[in-house]
This record gives C-alpha cells, structure tokens and sequence, in this order.
C-alpha cells in the first residue's frame, strides 16, 4: 500500500529546533533536497514512488539547502552528518537515529530504521 508524502518545508532553525524536540514524542524525517540538481530531483522521486510507511510513523520534512543554506548547516552540525544532497536524516528521542545520502536513500532502509527505533523506545518504557 502506498501512502501520499506530505511534506513540511523546513526553513528556519527554530522549526528545526522544535523537529528535534518533537521526535522525542514521534519520528521526524528531514529530506535535504536541491531541487536544480537532477540527482536530487531523481531521489525524491524514487523516494515517493515506493513510499509505503503509513502517515502516522513520522513527520516528514523538505529542506532546500541552496534556499535555506543556513538551515541545512545548523542540521549537519546537529546531526553530526557530512553535509550532502540528497541527503535523509532521521531523528527520534532528540537525536539522530539514521542517516543515507545519494543513491543510497530507501524506503526499505528507513523502514528499518524505524522499527529499530520502535522496538527500542518499546524495551526501554519496560525498563522504566
């Protein structure tokens, strides 16, 4: 089953801030995009073709990084990431949990990586 993105662009550090703060509460996806580079346009597409994760998962976030320079650095540096394009970055509990760039990016991956974060908030509310 497929599932329509619907994108949140991200354009300055105070939003960017608050993604971080609420991915202690859910999952946030923050896609760095050039949309004048085809390498980029081509990953977002791929990326939306054989999107299958049910709204509900996470928050999902556009971040173009020529119209918000500013914003891409301050998500690099947070994230402790080289900064490239396409580049995905997935945050949760406050930090990141995943990162993929270029040609690398699937879905197939970040599903993977959210249910590794799932099962891992699960063991750890039963340690608690």
């Amino acid at each position: 089953m497929s599932y329509p993105l619907n994108w949140k662009h991200l354009t300055t550090t105070e939003e960017f801030d608050e993604i971080i703060e609420n991915s202690r509460e859910k999952p946030a996806l923050v896609f760095k995009h050039r949309p004048s580079a085809p390498e980029s346009t081509n990953a977002l597409e791929k990326l939306e073709g054989e999107w299958n994760i049910a709204p509900g998962n996470l928050d999902l976030y556009m971040l173009d990084v020529m119209k918000d320079k500013e914003v891409s650095e301050a998500v690099t540096e947070v994230a402790g990431v080289v900064n490239e394009y396409p580049q995905v970055l997935l945050f949760a509990d406050g930090v990141t949990m995943y990162d993929e760039s270029r040609e690398m990016i699937s879905v197939k991956k970040i599903k993977l990586a959210l249910k590794i974060i799932n099962r891992t908030f699960k063991w750890m509310e039963t340690r608690v």
